[in-house]
């Protein structure tokens, strides 16, 4: 039976093994979980295998692919390449092969294609969901050639990004067992850094080639302003602050993600969306607020999009972001 634990102040599901993960996330996927992802992440997910020169033919895996959104983007970055998806939610990869017929979808599991081999792997925020790290980080090594290549995105828990000084500024914001920043999703088990989640695959031969960090400072204020209003004002809460000076800038930056979200909020109006709780309601104010607000609501978001891209491209290499994304080579 799933259960949430209490770490720090911050809940987190205990998922003991494979088979309660695959009923945790089988009933997430049912209820429109991970629907769609936007064109930025996707432009900079089609950029990152492009730089990886990689040969004009081969076979692609994408590993926790859920409803193959991402793996939608391996057809154009390989092209001649045979490209497969895997997960442990047959409700996710039921979705992903009714909506992308020229990829091969596969339940993690499933004997037979247990001796597939690929040349390039990729995750995208799988790591830090999985019930056993290492145990997970031995099945993706378990799929790969000789040759492989690996690219990992997933959170890290380095200093210095706009998260890190959030969770800093905050009453037990960092679960210093788990890494774990205080507002995220309680089905996140952990939060690595680019050494740890490394070490994770040398002993299968496979040694770092480059690292990139995204959402050190506007990256980050994006995604926020993507996300559910409870959201933004849990993770700002000045209340919840360790002292004054916290306070003040937890103050701050609240009004600031206020304004941010609601711009995001009515410029999205006629773009896709999960559909969760209260869809139609959502749509309704949404589109109410467009009408209202367009003239103001558009060019801000605009604004913050063009800040977040001109952040990834000069200053990717940069450690103090959230996101890491690791390329490996054995």
């Amino acid at each position: 039976m799933l259960f949430l634990y209490l770490a720090s102040g911050m809940q987190t599901i205990n998922l003991k093994d494979r088979k309660e993960s695959a009923d945790f996330y089988e009933n997430r996927y049912s209820h429109g979980y991970m629907g769609h992802w936007s064109a930025f992440e996707k432009e900079r997910l089609l950029g990152l295998i492009k730089e990886l020169n990689l040969p004009s033919k081969g076979r692609a895996l994408d590993f926790g692919c859920g409803r193959g959104i991402f793996t939608a983007v391996f057809l154009e970055a390989l092209p001649g390449w045979e490209i497969f998806g895997c997960d442990i939610s047959p409700e996710a990869i039921s979705f992903a092969a009714k909506n992308n017929s020229a990829i091969r979808f596969f339940v993690l599991g499933d004997k037979s294609f247990s001796n597939e081999r690929f040349d390039f792997i990729h995750s995208h925020h799988v790591l830090e969901h999985t019930f056993d790290e290492k145990v997970t980080a031995s099945e993706m090594c378990s799929f790969a050639d000789k040759n492989c290549i690996m690219l990992h995105s997933l959170p890290c828990n380095h200093e210095g990004s706009l998260e890190y000084k959030i969770a800093s500024a905050r009453k037990n914001g960092i679960d210093s067992t788990t890494g774990k920043f205080f507002f995220e999703d309680t089905a996140h088990m952990r939060r690595m850094s680019a050494n740890e989640t490394i070490a994770l695959f040398q002993k299968e031969g496979f040694r770092s080639r480059k690292e990139f960090y995204a959402n050190q400072y506007y990256g980050a204020l994006k995604w926020i302003a993507e996300s559910d209003f409870k959201l933004v004002l849990n993770i700002a809460n000045p209340w919840q602050a360790r002292d004054a000076g916290s306070f003040l800038f937890l103050f701050g930056l609240l009004l600031k993600l206020k304004c941010y979200w609601f711009c995001f909020f009515a410029a999205g109006a006629f773009e896709p969306a999960d559909r969760g709780r209260f869809y139609l309601l959502k749509r309704t104010l949404q589109t109410l607020s467009f009408i209202l607000f367009f003239w103001i609501a558009i060019p801000v978001r605009s604004a913050l999009i063009r800040k977040a891209k001109n952040e990834w491209q000069d200053h990717r290499t940069d450690k103090n972001g959230s996101d890491l994304f690791l390329i490996l080579k054995r």
